[in-house]
């Protein structure tokens, strides 16, 4: 198997304290990048997925990051509000993998985790801790 650590990118206090509890939760490393201009160097390192709450400064990063010529063999799950259609479109053309609805992200983020750090491996959801409600 690959690399486990999940690397993520969150502003929002309440979906950083989430990421960290699910992958802590499932012994999952996670390596959060404070400025959007150190996400790019951090994605290189390698990890098994990146969690990047949306911004158009990370998408500004990403983008940078790319004209350079730099790839990115990272898959990337971006999650924003669902009424920021613009900054959605931005990201797909960007490389986000994924884009998804903040609360689709909640709501899946043991599962995401788990799809990239252990392919085939099912989650007991009875015996996880409630995440904190947003």
């Amino acid at each position: 198997m690959g690399e486990k650590r999940i690397v993520a990118r969150v502003e929002d206090l309440m979906f950083r304290s989430k990421v960290d509890a699910a992958a802590r939760n499932l012994s999952v490393p996670v390596e959060f990048v404070g400025a959007p201009g150190d996400l790019p160097k951090a994605l290189s390192s390698g990890a098994a997925a990146a969690f990047i709450e949306l911004t158009p400064a990370v998408l500004d990063a990403i983008e940078a990051s790319r004209k350079k010529g730099s790839r990115v063999d990272v898959p990337m799950i971006g999650f924003l509000s669902h009424v920021d259609k613009a900054l959605a479109e931005r990201a797909k053309a960007a490389g986000i993998d994924r884009v998804l609805p903040r609360s689709q992200f909640s709501e899946t983020l043991p599962d995401l985790i788990l799809e990239y750090t252990s392919p085939g491996v099912d989650r007991n959801s009875e015996e996880e801790p409630e995440l904190p409600e947003e």
